[in-house]
Formats: structure tokens, C-alpha cells, sequence
């Protein structure tokens, strides 16, 4: 886990990158936005 920055900065740097941050879920964020998280991981899969 790295700070929101430096996430950011890492995600500009990366081709098609896409940052994705679920705001108030710290290190329990695939229990706390199980819902958001599977879509978003679906998504990506689906490619």
C-alpha cells in the first residue's frame, strides 16, 4: 500500500493505466466496496 499520490503519479506513467481509489476504505477496501471492486475487476478481465 502507497499513498493516493503516489498512486496518481504512478498511474500517469503507465500506458493506458486506469487509477481507481475507493475513498474511506484504507486496507479493507475488497471487503468494504465488495461490490464496486468485483465490477471493476470484471471490467478489467473483460478487457
Amino acid at each position: 500500500m502507497i499513498p493516493a499520490f503516489h498512486s496518481y503519479v504512478l498511474s500517469q506513467q503507465a500506458p493506458d493505466a486506469k487509477l481507481i481509489l475507493y475513498p474511506d476504505s484504507g486496507h479493507a477496501f475488497l471487503f468494504r466496496e465488495i461490490e464496486s471492486f468485483s465490477r471493476d475487476v470484471e471490467q478489467f478481465l473483460e478487457g
